[in-house]
């Protein structure tokens, strides 16, 4: 797997995939910004939703709680909040060897798809 490969199945989901500097590439699926990064020294593709909402509109326990549940109920998913206040979710695959990103990339986007409703439901919900 190399970043023409990711960035070429990032394409075939996404709209406007553009690089941002320093290996990262950024792309919008649905209505969300996604930003993606192959780390071939770690063997890791990370694909993130840097912002899904603002922590601030929402009761502390309420946040906490949906984040935890989403953290909980959602395979690969590591929801949190970002020093600026928003609500990231981060999917990391270590990639093995002879791994297909056309088997990968389309996954993650839309595990992290499904998680980013997930938790804006749970947001609303409780």
């Amino acid at each position: 797997m190399n970043t023409v490969d990711v960035v070429n199945q990032v394409k075939q989901k996404c709209k406007k995939v553009r690089p941002v500097g320093k290996g990262w590439y950024q792309s919008i699926y649905h209505h969300l910004y996604y930003a993606h990064k192959l780390d071939k020294e770690n063997g890791i593709l990370r694909i993130i939703i840097p912002h899904v909402a603002k922590s601030s509109d929402y009761k502390q326990d309420i946040l906490i709680s949906a984040i935890n549940e989403t953290n909980c109920e959602v395979k690969y998913i590591k929801t949190t909040i970002l020093q600026n206040g928003s609500i990231s979710l981060n999917y990391d695959h270590k990639i093995a060897d002879g791994e297909k990103a056309s088997e990968i990339v389309p996954h993650m986007i839309n595990t992290l798809y499904i998680a980013s409703e997930y938790l804006l439901l749970k947001l609303h919900a409780l």
